[in-house]
C-alpha cells in the first residue's frame, strides 16, 4: 500500500540539488493506485498535485502526484507541524525576494554596461544594429577590430553558418593574441559534461553582435614552418648532436615527422614543429 501523503509529509528529491522537503499544500484527491510507469521512465497517473517548501529556501508548485511518487523522490515517515511549516515558508519568501533583488540588480547592471558602449566615443569605429544574433553584425566588427590591430594581415572573417563565425588567416599573429578579439564576440559555449549549449549573451553582443560559435584557424606559410624547424633544432641542439635526422616544411606537411622523435626527449618532431610554429609571430 502507497504511503500516504499529508500536509507536513517530509520527502527528499536529488533533482536540481533540493534534498529534503515538506508538502505544505494538496490539490485535488489522491490516487496513489492510478500511478505507473512506462518502462520505468514516463509517469502517468494521480490526481493530485502537490506544493513543496525545500529546506535549501526553495519551492515546488503543482508537483503532479506520479512524480512524486516515482524513482527520483522519497517520501520519508517524519511529518513536520505546522510551526515547522510556517518557518520553512518564511525563510523561501525570503530566499525568492533575495533571488528577484539580485536579479533586479544584476539586469540593471548589465543595461548600465550596454548604455556604457553604446556611447564609449572609443569604439565609434564599431557598429550598432538590431541583428545582434546571427553573426552578421559580430563579423563586421570582428574585421574592423582585426585591421586596427593587425594592420597589413589579411583575415578571412565570415558567417559559415547562423550563428558560427570563421576566421583565418596566414602567419601574422598567434591564434592567442586573434582569440583575444573573437572571443568577445562569443554569446555561450558548448557544454560537454551536460551535452548542450549554454547562452550567455555579454553586453558586448547585446551592442556589436554575438555568435554562438567563433572558430579560429591560423595557416602557416612555408617559410614560417622553416622558422619553426629552426628554432626546434637550435633549442634542443644537444640533442641532434651527430644525428642524422633533418627536417623541411615539405617533410612537415607531408607528415613524415610524425614517427621521428628528438633525441633523448621522446616528443615527436612533428609536434614540437607544430607547437613552435603555433608560437611564431610574423
Amino acid at each position: 500500500m502507497s504511503t500516504a501523503i499529508t500536509i507536513g509529509t517530509r520527502v527528499r528529491t536529488n533533482l536540481y540539488n533540493r534534498g529534503n522537503g515538506t508538502v505544505f499544500a494538496i490539490h485535488g484527491e489522491q490516487a496513489p493506485e492510478t500511478v505507473g510507469s512506462i518502462c520505468g521512465i514516463i509517469r502517468f497517473g494521480g490526481r493530485a498535485s502537490f506544493d513543496i517548501v525545500f529546506d535549501q529556501g526553495s519551492m515546488s508548485k503543482q508537483l503532479p502526484e506520479c512524480i512524486l511518487r516515482g524513482v527520483q523522490w522519497e517520501i520519508l515517515d517524519d511529518i513536520a507541524d505546522s510551526e515547522a511549516i510556517a518557518v520553512a515558508l518564511a525563510r523561501a519568501r525570503a530566499h525568492s525576494a533575495k533571488a528577484t533583488a539580485a536579479a533586479s540588480d544584476a539586469k540593471a547592471r548589465f543595461a548600465a554596461k550596454v548604455e556604457r558602449l553604446r556611447t564609449d566615443p572609443a569604439l565609434a569605429m564599431l557598429t550598432q544594429d538590431s541583428d545582434t544574433a546571427s553573426g552578421k553584425l559580430a563579423t563586421k566588427n570582428i574585421r574592423v577590430q582585426l585591421r586596427g590591430r593587425f594592420p597589413g594581415i589579411k583575415f578571412s572573417v565570415k558567417v559559415s553558418r547562423h550563428g558560427t563565425i570563421d576566421i583565418s588567416w596566414t602567419d601574422g599573429p598567434t591564434s592567442k593574441q586573434v582569440r583575444a578579439i573573437a572571443d568577445t564576440y562569443r554569446a555561450g559555449h558548448y557544454d560537454g559534461m551536460d551535452d548542450l549549449y549554454r547562452s550567455s549573451v555579454t553586453p558586448w553582443n547585446t551592442v556589436f553582435g554575438g555568435a554562438d560559435y567563433v572558430f579560429t584557424g591560423r595557416l602557416h606559410s612555408d617559410a614560417l614552418v622553416e622558422r619553426a624547424i629552426s628554432s626546434i633544432f637550435a633549442t634542443y641542439a644537444g640533442n641532434f648532436a651527430g644525428s642524422t635526422i633533418t627536417a623541411t616544411p615539405e617533410d612537415y606537411r607531408a607528415g613524415r615527422l610524425f614517427a621521428v622523435a628528438i633525441p633523448l626527449l621522446g616528443a615527436t618532431l612533428e609536434t614540437a614543429i607544430q607547437q613552435a610554429a603555433t608560437d611564431l609571430e610574423g
